[in-house]
């Protein structure tokens, strides 16, 4: 599933920081996705990288690969906005460590990318900054909320983003956008110095077209970064994916279902298993109703402290969102916190004779912003809120287009599709092997 077959530092060598650095201020501004550009931090870092290869000290694991970071990330000396005039604070004097960790394996921050207003929303249409345009097609909805980090993997003007996940802000605008979109198991990755939205579901993840170099991203941003990116390697056994979730009265579903036959079963890759939905559709369900309490409490207690003297600073909608949860008392929030923690620990056993869940990565096509309406961000969240509540690590990866209306399909732009890989919990390694492979 790699673009090139070159290695990260290849990745990062194709076009120079300066090059990168004209296609942020172009591209990047053209696609609405950018609020801060990180020249003199990028220079001062590749300048570093230039003096220890003269040195003769060993190439870094991302020596020289530019990298984007959601703005609700913090890079010291640089605002970070959440794409609000909510003012949270002063601007950071340390960055998060998912950033240090990536510079010190030598990748240049470029760029910090517009996004939905404190990541509260699935759609991407509520910034300060207004929405970023998808360079796929511009009549099409984005996702959030890591829009922006999205967009410029996806037009090509990075390689590798940061982003957060909370209910699929990373892997539902990579599926929007046509690249690959990683969520790690929960707690895997560091989350100091990153703006939460539910603590107990947020989890850092990662924009890439190349899966190698995402792979080694995660390696590092994890701490268990390899001297080299791992590679897929053969199983003594054909692994077993898990199709529960694959509706064959849902148009996604079906084109999930000829992939997975042409990629998987047909090539032996995988055996397939469908005897487990009563199993799976228990725990989704039980899950969903325990993150709608626990994500509204914690989102209202984040924020209620800016409510009284800059709530009408926010975006309405998202407005309207965090006051959901003032009503919801804190033995409400620790009775389905508790359930929370019973449910995940509970699920692992899921596992026992399964190795991988496939599904569609959103509930039905991506659309256009012209054909949002009010169950747009349920559809969109269908497939990718559960494994967050679960706290399961998930990709999504590109598999093809899917062209859109009936009559004027000659005509209709492809809309893109994608494919959700879901792992166990600390599998991580496991899981990108395996797409890797695919």
């Amino acid at each position: 599933m790699s673009e090139t077959n070159g290695t990260q530092g290849e990745q990062g060598s194709m076009q120079s920081l300066e090059q990168t650095l004209a296609a942020v201020e172009g591209i990047g501004r053209e696609l609405n996705a950018v609020t801060s550009v990180m020249r003199g931090r990028a220079r001062t870092l590749e300048r570093k990288s230039a003096e220890r290869a003269a040195a003769g000290e060993p190439k870094r694991l991302l020596e020289g690969v530019p990298f984007a970071v959601k703005d609700v990330i913090d890079v010291a000396g640089f605002p970070t906005t959440m794409g609000s005039n909510v003012s949270s604070g002063p601007d950071p004097s340390m960055s998060a460590p998912v950033v240090s960790l990536l510079e010190k394996a030598g990748a240049l921050p470029v760029v910090k990318t517009n996004c939905q207003e404190y990541s509260y929303g699935i759609l991407g249409d509520e910034s300060v900054f207004g929405r970023v345009i998808n360079p796929l097609d511009p009549t099409l909805c984005t996702g959030g909320s890591s829009s922006g980090s999205a967009a410029l993997v996806a037009a090509g003007v990075v390689p590798l983003a940061l982003g957060t996940d909370t209910a699929g802000s990373v892997r539902v605008p990579a599926a929007c956008q046509g690249v690959i979109g990683f969520k790690p198991t929960f707690g895997m990755v560091p989350v100091e110095g990153v703006f939460p939205l539910s603590p107990s579901f947020d989890t850092v993840g990662l924009f890439a077209r190349d899966l190698p170099l995402l792979t080694a991203a995660f390696a590092v941003i994890s701490g268990n970064g390899p001297s080299q990116a791992p590679t897929a390697s053969s199983p003594a056994k054909a692994p077993t994916v898990d199709l529960s979730l694959l509706s064959p009265t849902d148009e996604s579903s079906a084109e999930v279902q000829t992939w997975v036959e042409r990629h998987l079963c047909d090539s032996a890759i995988a055996s397939a298993t469908s005897e487990n939905i009563d199993h799976l559709t228990e725990l989704i369900e039980r899950g969903v109703d325990y993150y709608d309490i626990v994500r509204r409490y914690e989102a209202y207690v984040l924020h209620k402290q800016f409510l009284d003297h800059q709530g009408e600073h926010y975006q309405p909608g998202v407005w309207a969102k965090i006051l959901s949860g003032q009503d919801i008392t804190e033995a409400e929030y620790q009775s389905n916190v508790a359930a929370l923690e019973e449910l995940r620990a509970s699920a692992e056993s899921f596992f026992d004779d399964v190795d991988f869940i496939i599904t569609p990565a959103m509930g039905g096509d991506v659309i256009a912003w012209d054909e949002l309406g009010s169950d747009s961000a349920a559809t969109f969240m269908r497939y990718s809120l559960p494994f967050n509540v679960l706290g399961w690590p998930a990709v999504t990866l590109p598999i093809g287009a899917v062209v859109g209306g009936d009559e004027t399909a000659s005509t209709t732009p492809a809309r893109p599709e994608s494919v959700q890989i879901v792992g166990s919990p600390h599998s991580d390694e496991k899981l990108l092997a395996f797409v890797s492979g695919l």
